[in-house]
């Protein structure tokens, strides 16, 4: 960074040193997260992500909302080992019924249809009721989202839904 004459900085001086920290910050940040995120592979990760979005298919919704569904996944893969090995073994299956379906991953499988049929081979599976139950939640729990369905949020701060909005659905 440039000093003034006066010994301080100046102020377009500190705007670009402090961007090339945030890029290199940026950077190493990439470069690990090639390594694993949170506990998971890169690969991994798109997996589970993938299969989200089929548990819960929203075409119109932002991958942002399901990568924060799946954020607790990943951090309990990154404390625990069992939480991983779970995750990873799901996945791993879930890639092996894949391949017997002609795909190289199931994240690579193009046809929705064909990853439901994935999918409905391990539905009594511990990794698919973990990854549903742990996703039901995170998912539909995000106040950002709840406009894109309508809800209005909850009603009992705002006296309940009697004499608010109790009849006003008009998509029923």
């Amino acid at each position: 960074m440039k000093r003034l004459d006066n010994g301080k900085f100046s102020r377009r001086g500190f705007l670009a040193g402090g961007a090339v920290a945030a890029a290199a910050f940026l950077t190493e940040s990439r470069a690990l997260g090639a390594v694993e995120v949170l506990g998971l592979k890169p690969e991994e990760n798109r997996a589970l992500m993938k299969f989200v979005r089929d548990l819960f298919p929203h075409d119109r919704l932002e991958d942002a909302f399901y990568a924060n569904a799946i954020k607790p996944l990943q951090e309990d893969a990154a404390k625990d080992p069992a939480a991983k090995r779970l995750l990873t073994d799901g996945i791993a299956r879930l890639n092996r019924l894949a391949g017997a379906a002609g795909a190289k991953a199931y994240a690579d499988i193009g046809d929705e249809e064909e990853r439901v049929k994935v999918v409905k081979q391990i539905e009594r599976s511990l990794f698919f009721r973990r990854v549903y139950s742990t996703t039901i939640v995170c998912l539909y729990n995000q106040p950002a989202l709840w406009p894109k369905f309508g809800y209005e949020g909850p009603s009992s701060p705002k006296g309940g839904y009697l004499h608010r909005g109790f009849n006003d659905l008009d998509w029923l």
